[in-house]
């Protein structure tokens, strides 16, 4: 079982951030630069620690997790988007569907550690929740390039919104790409050195990282965490740490932010309800070749965590509901998430009920050969 400290000290940095905001006041920090270097760090620590950690083992689901990161993450941010577009009556419910879409890594690395899944759902549900970041932080420019062209009469966003557009986004499209080949290129280059190996590696990643940060290039710096692993299996503990840290820090951030913001709570609940029911839809449409238990325990892991709360913070300037809403729906969601998790371990005659209405395939774990 996960430790009551592990489980309440999110929501401890959110009250900690809160109550500090109360005292020393947030208003014009999402105006500074300093801020916004701030979330895209942040930002990039949670990237980069998703998608280095992918188990190699997930490579023989490969077709199955290209689906889940793709179709899946369009398919919730439309299920999510149109729901919400159309109960609220503004567009701008797609942009926070993208931010809220995806399944936290580090969330779920703490579930698989007492979860039943077979091995290879567990390695299909790193992969998906590790991949699903970058590809959410594309949709969402997607979304910022889409969303002008419609019509958001009555709202202050708006008009910040109109500077995105499709040439924009081609061309960090461009510059991300170029960014994943030099990185790829030196990689392959140093790839047979037996010694300095990993330092070389560490200053790449090092220098990939300042670059994104400083070129907002996110979707270049997850793609090149595929291939910029050092051999030594300590830097995952210390990549593993320094996300959580960020996590915390985000956490504080958004605690001070809420401070100073206009909480919705029907918004942020709706918001968090929907994102949870897509990911049960989708899941379930998604993983019809699994066993009927790994397709259960599958369609009800969404979790939200770094990336959701960075997100929120990096697009606070341009759409002002962004915290209020998304830090309520983060809670609604991790609420529905536990709450739907302890009832299936809970009762075994219920998860046997679900299971048996879902359905699924039986199907042997795929075989994977060994080094040797």
């Amino acid at each position: 079982m996960i430790s009551l400290v592990v489980l309440l000290r999110l929501p401890l940095c959110v009250g900690a951030g809160y109550a500090l905001s109360r005292v020393l006041g947030s208003v014009g920090m999402v105006d500074t630069a300093a801020y916004g270097y701030l979330t895209t760090a942040l930002l990039g620590l949670g990237l980069y620690g998703a998608t280095s950690t992918i188990p190699r083992a997930a490579r023989s689901d490969a077709r199955l997790i290209v689906s889940v990161v793709t179709v899946g993450v369009v398919l919730k941010v439309l299920l999510i988007g149109c729901l919400l577009a159309l109960i609220f009556r503004d567009p701008v419910y797609f942009l926070l569907a993208g931010i809220i879409a995806q399944i936290d890594p580090l969330s779920v690395a703490a579930l698989l550690k007492n979860s039943p899944m077979s091995r290879r759902a567990r390695s299909l549900l790193i992969a998906w929740s590790s991949f699903d970041d970058p590809v959410t932080v594309l949709a969402t420019l997607v979304l910022l390039a889409v969303l002008p062209s419609m019509a958001i009469s009555g709202t202050n966003h708006a008009g910040l919104m109109a500077d995105a557009g499709f040439g924009t986004l081609a061309a960090d499209l461009v510059v991300n790409g170029a960014l994943v080949v030099a990185a790829w290129t030196f990689a392959r280059t140093i790839r047979h050195r037996r010694s300095g190996h990993d330092r070389l590696i560490i200053g790449a990643v090092g220098v990939v990282y300042a670059v994104a940060v400083w070129r907002f290039l996110m979707f270049g710096l997850a793609v090149a965490g595929l291939f910029l692993r050092p051999r030594s299996l300590a830097w995952g503990r210390w990549v593993d740490r320094a996300v959580q840290a960020a996590l915390l820090a985000a956490a504080v951030l958004l605690g001070v932010l809420l401070g100073g913001a206009d909480i919705d709570l029907a918004a942020g609940i709706s918001l968090g309800a929907a994102a949870f029911a897509a990911q049960i839809l989708v899941g379930l449409l998604l993983t019809r070749g699994l066993q009927p238990t790994d397709r259960v325990y599958l369609s009800l892991s969404q979790q939200n965590g770094i990336t959701s709360i960075v997100l929120a913070l990096t697009f606070q300037p341009i759409v002002p509901s962004a915290v209020g809403v998304v830090g309520v729906a983060i809670a609604a969601i991790n609420i529905l998430h536990f709450a739907c998790n302890r009832a299936i371990a809970r009762f075994p005659r219920l998860m046997l009920a679900v299971a048996g209405r879902i359905g699924g395939e039986e199907a042997p774990e795929p075989v994977t050969r060994s080094a040797g």
